[in-house]
């Protein structure tokens, strides 16, 4: 039994696991709440799909628990309620002829998951329910990927319904203040790793989760360490975090990422441009017929969106948030936390998630349903 059923399983619901597989071979894996017996709805029901960000998994949308991770809540609410996974992560380190260990299997940056997960993952939900559109909740990289598809094949602006999207991340208007110290040693880590054949960066190990559980408990004098690392690279926010919990959520999270990704989004935030990976003019030439990367055109993005940022928030700043928003042609809302000490994790695991953020966009998504059905009787789900 895989970790999300279990964690799902735990607070009372049941889950499913489906298995995708990419154009280019990549085994993704989802998974798919199903409503506890409490929930006594009927009818068909609403496809919620949840993205999760950099270094996480679909684990990430249920690691506190039922009344309290925004997943449960959707579920409770009566959404058909899918969580997706990429390439690489803990749970998708399979491919139909590449292994891990392969240099090849980490050739890869948020570009093709955008393109080439995103629109699997997508396709596959919709074919299994037998529905034309659905809801997108991305967090972080999760609301990259999405502006990366919809720019890129604009088709499927057509089957997202609503995008909401939780500290997103697209135009870097400034870099972030962790950054800003280690920017120019930067290149030489990500050559040295390289050379050092580490393609990789934060896997989900047992040794990683060891040393989170023992370094990061309630009784750990580290236990300080842990919590400024945190606040460091998301955000401080001392009262929402929930310190008794941390070495469960560092038993899933890290998840792994690739070296790639890490240095795609370290390319955009220097250049400050929402563009494709820089391979170099020779072979962005081979790959792109031209020799610098292509812009992502924000414009295209036609798809109805939700943005959701807090100004405390050190990786999706607010400068860069109304920058991308500034962007995008259909934002029918921009929303800036007013809780002023949200982080960057604290939109998937602040203790009062639910009061701070949760039932506001549930309630968005309500009215966005309810008004569809009003205005075109095409909508009317029976």
């Amino acid at each position: 039994m895989s970790t999300q059923i279990g964690l799902v399983e735990k607070n009372g619901y049941s889950a499913e696991e489906h298995y995708v597989i990419t154009e280019d071979g990549y085994i993704l894996v989802l998974h798919r709440i199903l409503r506890n017996s409490l929930f006594k709805g009927q009818g068909s029901r609403k496809v919620v799909f949840l993205q999760h960000g950099i270094l996480s998994t679909s684990d990430s949308w249920v690691l506190i628990g039922a009344g309290k991770d925004l997943a449960f809540l959707l579920t409770d609410e009566g959404y058909d309620v899918w969580l997706g996974n990429i390439r690489g992560n803990a749970y998708c380190r399979s491919h139909i002829k590449l292994s891990p260990q392969n240099k090849k299997f980490w050739q890869f940056s948020y570009h093709e998951i955008g393109t080439r997960d995103l629109p699997a993952m997508i396709d596959y939900v919709l074919n299994y329910t037998k529905q034309k559109t659905l809801h997108y909740i991305g967090h972080s990289m999760g609301t990259t990927i999405l502006f990366t598809l919809l720019s890129m094949r604009p088709e499927y602006n057509a089957k997202i319904k609503l995008g909401i999207c939780l500290a997103p991340v697209a135009i870097w208007k400034e870099i972030p203040s962790f950054l800003e110290n280690i920017r120019r040693k930067i290149p030489n880590i990500m050559e040295f790793l390289e050379s050092n054949e580490i393609y990789e960066i934060a896997p989900l190990s047992s040794t990683n989760i060891r040393i989170g559980r023992t370094l990061c408990t309630d009784k750990a004098i580290t236990q300080a360490v842990c919590i400024a690392i945190i606040f460091l690279t998301s955000g401080s926010d001392i009262p929402q975090l929930n310190t008794t919990i941390l070495p469960e959520i560092l038993s899933y999270y890290p998840a792994g990422v690739s070296l790639q990704t890490l240095n795609h989004l370290y390319q955009n935030i220097i250049t400050k441009k929402f563009q494709t990976y820089d391979n170099g003019y020779f072979d962005n030439y081979k790959k792109y017929g031209q020799m610098m990367p292509i812009m992502y055109d924000l414009k295209k993005v036609t798809a109805p969106l939700a943005l959701y940022y807090s100004v405390n928030d050190v990786l999706a700043r607010k400068s860069s948030v109304l920058e991308t928003y500034k962007q995008l042609p259909n934002v029918i809302l921009l929303e800036e936390n007013p809780y002023k000490l949200l982080t960057h994790l604290d939109f998937l695991w602040a203790i009062d998630g639910k009061t701070l953020l949760y039932d506001r966009l549930i309630k968005l998504l309500q009215e966005f349903d309810n008004q569809e059905r009003t205005i075109n009787d095409e909508f009317i789900y029976f």
